[in-house]
C-alpha cells in the first residue's frame, strides 16, 4: 500500500488521467467493458514494453534507469505508470474517432453521437483511433525524453537516439502497433459484455454531452503535453506540437457545427435499434432544427 501510494504522489498526472478515462468510459459504456479493457490494454502494453527492453520489438530498443525502484511499482522491469497510461490513451483515441464518424445528434448543449454496433466495429474507425493514439505520442514522446526537466525525470534512454526530437520511428511505428490491437480489443468488448437492449451495468446514458466526454480527455492530454513542452524551454519540438494538432483541430470543429453531420430520424431509428435504452433521450422534439429541415427536404426530393 505504502509503494502504491508513493506511486500515485510520484506521478499524479498519470492517475489524474487514468481517473477521469474510467468515470468517463463507464459514463458512456458501462463497468464490465471498461474494467475488462483496462486489465486487456494494460497487458497487451506491458508485454511489448517488456519486449522493447529486451528485443527492440515493437518500439526499438530503449532502456528504463532504475533510479525510482522503490519509489514506484515496476512491473517485470517497466514502471507501471508507462504501461498504464496505454488504456486512456487508446479510449480517448477511439472515442474521438467516434465522434467523427457517427451522425450527430444535438439540443442545446446536450451533444450525442448516433453510432451503431456495426460503425463502433468498423474498420475506419479502427484505423483512425489508432492514427489519433500515434499523433498523441508524437507529444508525449518528445516531452519525456526530457523527463529530466520537468517532474516526470529521467526514466529512459533510447538505443540509439532517433531523429524526431530524439525519437525513433520504429517507436511511432510500435506504438501503431500497438493502438491496433487495444483498439480492436475495445471494438469486440463493447460489443460483447455489453449486447442485448438492457442497458450496460453502470452506464449514465442521461448524462448530457457525454458523446464529448473522451474527446475532452484527448485534449486535455495534448494541452498538458504541450504546455509542459513550452514551460521547460523546449519551444521548437512545442511548435511542431502544435502544427501537428492546427489542422486536427480545425477539422473536429467543422465536424461538430456543420448541419450534414447531425443524423436525421433514420439515423436515430438505426441508433436505436443496437441502443433502445437511448430512446428517451432522442426523442422528435429534441432533433436540432437544422435536421429537421434537411429531413424535410430529403422527403420532398424523394
Amino acid at each position: 500500500m505504502h509503494l502504491l501510494l508513493s506511486t500515485i504522489a510520484l506521478r499524479p498526472y498519470v492517475f489524474i488521467f487514468l481517473a477521469a478515462f474510467l468515470i468517463i468510459a463507464i459514463i458512456n459504456f458501462g463497468l464490465r467493458a471498461t474494467l475488462l479493457f483496462t486489465v486487456l490494454t494494460y497487458g497487451v502494453a506491458l508485454a511489448c514494453e517488456w519486449s522493447s527492453v529486451h528485443n527492440g520489438f515493437p518500439f526499438g530498443l530503449y532502456h528504463y534507469i532504475q533510479a525510482t525502484r522503490g519509489r514506484e511499482i515496476w512491473v517485470f522491469g517497466v514502471p507501471l505508470m508507462d504501461s498504464l497510461s496505454f488504456t486512456f490513451l487508446a479510449f480517448a483515441s477511439y472515442t474521438v474517432a467516434l465522434l467523427l464518424a457517427a451522425p450527430l445528434y444535438r439540443r442545446g448543449w446536450d451533444l450525442r453521437v448516433l453510432d451503431t454496433l456495426q460503425l463502433r466495429r468498423s474498420p475506419r474507425v479502427w484505423l483512425m483511433a489508432a492514427l489519433f493514439m500515434v499523433m498523441v505520442d508524437m507529444v508525449v514522446d518528445p516531452l519525456s525524453v526530457l523527463g529530466d526537466r520537468w517532474f516526470l525525470g529521467k526514466i529512459f534512454w533510447y538505443d540509439p537516439p532517433g531523429p524526431h526530437f530524439g525519437v525513433p520511428i520504429s517507436n511511432y511505428l510500435g506504438w501503431f502497433f500497438v493502438a491496433a490491437i487495444s483498439i480492436a480489443i475495445f471494438q469486440l468488448l463493447d460489443a460483447w459484455p455489453n449486447r442485448g437492449a438492457r442497458k450496460p451495468f453502470a452506464a449514465l446514458p442521461g448524462f448530457p454531452s457525454r458523446a464529448l466526454l473522451g474527446p475532452l480527455l484527448y485534449a486535455g492530454i495534448v494541452t498538458f503535453g504541450i504546455t509542459m513542452l513550452f514551460l521547460i524551454d523546449a519551444p521548437n519540438i512545442g511548435w511542431a506540437s502544435v502544427f501537428i494538432f492546427l489542422p486536427f483541430i480545425v477539422l473536429v470543429l467543422h465536424m461538430v457545427t456543420r448541419t450534414e453531420s447531425y443524423g436525421d430520424t433514420s439515423a436515430v431509428a438505426r441508433h436505436l435499434v443496437d441502443f433502445p435504452y437511448n430512446a428517451e433521450f432522442l426523442t422528435p422534439a429534441r432533433t436540432p432544427r437544422g435536421v429537421a429541415k434537411v429531413d424535410q427536404s430529403r422527403r420532398r426530393r424523394a
